[in-house]
This record gives structure tokens, C-alpha cells and sequence, in this order.
């Protein structure tokens, strides 16, 4: 937590980020510095953060985020959009800030971050509980709401991969998904590769762009998770272990 800091441009010096922070103390333990800054150890998780953000408000008080300004509702904004990566150069409250929240929201939200994936001709997802057995009740329910989280990032003609565990590959999950996917109408090429190779979730886009992501599509809204993407040596790392097991089963 911070208070705005001065850039300098009136004639103050601004603090730097690594420099340790000097306080003077005006009696009410209120420090004057241009920092106002607390650490907690062990770090905060994202869950306690949060209460602490919605115990400040009640206090009249803006919980910021460390040099840059930004408030709690901003940081999960950017790691919404371009994923706890973007911070590597700050101090930031925990891997991820995808929130637990109503299936569709949580839908929606998954739906804009594939969006921006933007795949042309080509759509990897490793991802081992993709057909999981224990969505075999809710089968059809699931498989629509998988259809509706991929539909934006669904091409014409797109080559599809997924690679899933084998002993979570269920038949019937497996199919509605599929036929799910295919009732969107576009001329989709599906490939399904069982390899107990992969724990993350992985999804690259034209063997270009990819992302993390920290929970299977099946948990996605009951769980909190992070998205991050993946920089070009770790996407082509991914692909490497992908060729090599999609070329095993050929």
C-alpha cells in the first residue's frame, strides 16, 4: 500500500522501487514520507488480500499497490487482461486473480482472455481433465459451456489438438464436448492425443501465442486460477514436447 509518489517533476525526489524506505513519524504513527508502505510476512494470499482491501473501504482508507498506483480493482483488471507476467517487474499479491464467481461470468471471462488468443489455423490445449469422467453427469451441460468459452477463438477450417489424460478421457464427455464444438457451425479438424505428459494447461494459437492457465476448463468458476501468458521460448518448448507425442501416436 502506497501513497502517490512524486516523479520529481516539482523539484521533489521520487523513491526509487529496490531503495530502502526511510519514515518520519508525526506522533500518530501516520509516516510522511512519500511512501506508505507496509509489508506482510508470510505473504498475503489472494483471498486475504482481498478481505483486507474490503476491511480498508470500511475504514475509509484506498488500499494501493506498491510504487505504481494501482488499486486492487486495477491489478486484477491487468492480470485479467495480459496475466500476472506483466508485474514480474513489481511486487505483486499472488500468481493469479481469476476469482471465483457464477458460472457464467466466469465464462464470459475465460471467453474474452481465448479471444484474445486470436488462433488462424491452428488451436493446441493441453489440458488433462478436458473430458473428465467426473462431468459425465452433467455431460451436456458442460459441453455447452465449453462450446460457449472456445466459440470466440473458433475459426473456420481450424486444426484442433487437445491433449488429455488417458484415464480421464471419458467417451461420452468426450463426444458431447465434441459435437458441442461442431454445432458452431464451422468446418473444425479435431485431433484428441492421450499422453500423461502434461499437468499444466496450455493453450498456444498458431504455434505463435500461448497462455497458462491454472485450472482445467471443468473447474473453471468454482475455484480461483491464474492466466498468464507464455513468453516464445516457453511456447516452443510446449510444442516440442506437443510434436513428440502427437508424432508417438501417429
Amino acid at each position: 500500500m502506497n501513497n502517490s509518489l512524486g516523479d520529481g517533476s516539482d523539484g521533489t525526489n521520487s523513491t526509487s522501487a529496490t531503495e530502502p524506505v526511510s519514515y518520519e513519524d508525526d506522533g500518530e504513527f501516520r509516516h510522511l514520507d512519500a511512501w506508505n508502505s507496509y509489508q506482510f510476512d508470510p505473504p498475503l494470499t489472494h483471498t486475504d488480500a482481498l478481505k483486507l482491501v474490503s476491511h480498508a473501504d470500511e475504514l475509509g482508507y484506498r488500499m494501493l499497490f506498491r510504487r505504481a498506483d494501482y488499486s486492487i480493482e486495477q491489478i486484477q483488471q491487468q492480470l485479467v487482461d495480459r496475466g500476472p507476467g506483466s508485474f514480474l517487474n513489481m511486487v505483486w499479491l499472488q500468481e493469479d486473480v481469476s476469482p471465483k464467481e457464477p458460472p457464467k461470468t466466469a465464462e464470459q471471462r475465460m471467453a474474452g482472455r481465448l479471444q484474445g488468443l486470436a488462433p488462424i489455423g491452428e488451436l493446441v490445449i493441453t489440458d488433462p481433465y478436458l473430458y473428465t469422467s467426473s462431468r459425465k453427469r452433467d455431460s451436456q451441460d458442460y459441453a455447452a459451456s465449453v462450446a460457449r468459452m472456445l466459440s470466440p477463438a473458433l475459426k473456420d477450417g481450424l486444426r484442433l489438438t487437445t491433449v488429455v489424460s488417458p484415464s480421464q478421457n471419458d467417451e461420452t464427455v468426450r463426444t458431447a464436448v465434441l459435437e458441442h464444438l461442431h454445432a458452431q457451425g464451422r468446418d473444425l479438424e479435431v485431433n484428441v492425443v492421450e499422453s500423461n505428459d502434461f499437468h499444466d494447461r496450455f493453450w498456444i494459437a498458431d504455434r505463435k501465442r500461448g497462455l497458462i492457465i491454472g485450472t482445467s476448463l471443468n473447474k473453471i468458476g468454482s475455484r480461483i486460477f491464474f492466466v498468464d501468458e507464455l513468453s516464445q521460448s516457453d511456447v516452443a518448448a510446449v510444442l516440442a514436447e506437443v510434436d513428440t507425442i502427437v508424432g508417438s501416436t501417429e
